[in-house]
């Protein structure tokens, strides 16, 4: 007989200040530190995590950057890039966590850095940021 897994996920993104590959492997180690702290996941608990990224970031993978700081080693990733909206909001990445049977757990999303303006429902204090990028 076959039980049945239920799953659930929550989202987290992050403005990078450049694009460069210290700046994006920054950026995610910060982000993932959050993402810890908040929610607690156990890799084992982890089915898979999928990144996006505009188009304005191209020196590093979000995925390599993650396994750098050694998290993540046996959860698959995949990367995609962001479609290209006008007026969308400039260097960030995305990331859906999507965890195994959650239980009765709940978890809260992580937006940092700017990135807060995404999902102004769901965040406590946006941070001044220009969506453009412009100083």
């Amino acid at each position: 007989r076959r039980m049945s897994m239920g799953i659930c996920a929550f989202r987290g993104a992050i403005c990078v200040k450049e694009d460069s590959p210290c700046a994006i492997e920054d950026a995610l180690k910060k982000l993932w530190d959050a993402i810890e702290r908040e929610n607690r996941p156990a890799e084992d608990e982890i089915a898979f995590l999928l990144f996006s990224q505009t188009s304005d970031l191209q020196s590093r993978n979000p995925a390599g950057a993650l396994r750098k700081w050694g998290y993540c080693r046996s959860v698959p990733l995949f990367c995609m890039q962001e479609p290209q909206i006008a007026g969308m909001m400039k260097r960030v990445i995305r990331v859906l966590v999507v965890m195994k049977d959650a239980g009765n757990k709940s978890y809260r999303p992580v937006y940092l850095d700017g990135a807060e303006r995404l999902r102004p429902d769901l965040t406590s204090a946006v941070q001044d940021f220009d969506l453009s990028g412009a100083k």
